[in-house]
This record gives C-alpha cells, sequence and structure tokens, in this order.
C-alpha cells in the first residue's frame, strides 16, 4: 500500500513501518464527513417547515427542498474544508517507526 506520510523516522523505501495518526483530528474529520451533512439535512428540513407556516405551504414540501438544500451545501463546504485541512501537518499520516 502506497501512502503519503511525514517521515520524521527517516524511514526509507522497502521499510517495514507502523503509520499513525492523531485521535482528535482523526474524529474531527470523522465528524465532518458523517455527522455534520446530517446535522444540515435536518437544521435545513426544521427552517423549511417553520418557513412553511409563515407562508401558508405544504409544510413537508418545504422542510425536503431546504433539508436537501443545506445537505448539498454541507458537501461543499466539507469539500473546501477539506482542502485546507490536507494542507496541515496534523492531519496527515506520520511515520511512527521503522519495524
Amino acid at each position: 500500500m502506497e501512502v503519503k506520510a511525514i517521515n520524521d523516522v527517516n524511514a526509507r523505501v522497502g521499510d517495514r513501518i507502523i503509520l499513525g495518526i492523531d485521535t482528535s483530528s482523526l474524529i474531527k474529520t470523522a465528524f465532518l464527513l458523517y455527522m455534520f451533512p446530517i446535522l444540515c439535512m435536518l437544521a435545513g428540513a426544521f427552517i423549511g417547515w417553520k418557513i412553511s407556516l409563515y407562508c401558508n405551504y405544504d409544510g413537508s414540501v418545504f422542510s425536503i427542498i431546504s433539508g436537501f438544500l443545506l445537505f448539498f451545501t454541507a458537501f461543499i463546504f466539507i469539500k473546501s474544508k477539506g482542502n485546507r485541512l490536507a494542507r496541515k501537518r496534523e492531519y496527515k499520516p506520520r511515520i511512527i517507526r521503522i519495524i
């Protein structure tokens, strides 16, 4: 398997190594990928329902439209945030030691 990793231990090609990644970084990215879109969809559905009350329209239609709108907006946000996080050192795998 090939992985781009930070080589602080001066490992060479062919060495068997142990890779590691910071746990807090892993938890943050997992939340961003899995929970954030769902929370945005739920917030969008709630906002759509509230808007439908003021406009006297069918609440389920507004909830569906605004829920999916925020759901897809969350993916656009994740894409841009992911590109920024990929440049940070703490979000990259690191070679811990050579076996």
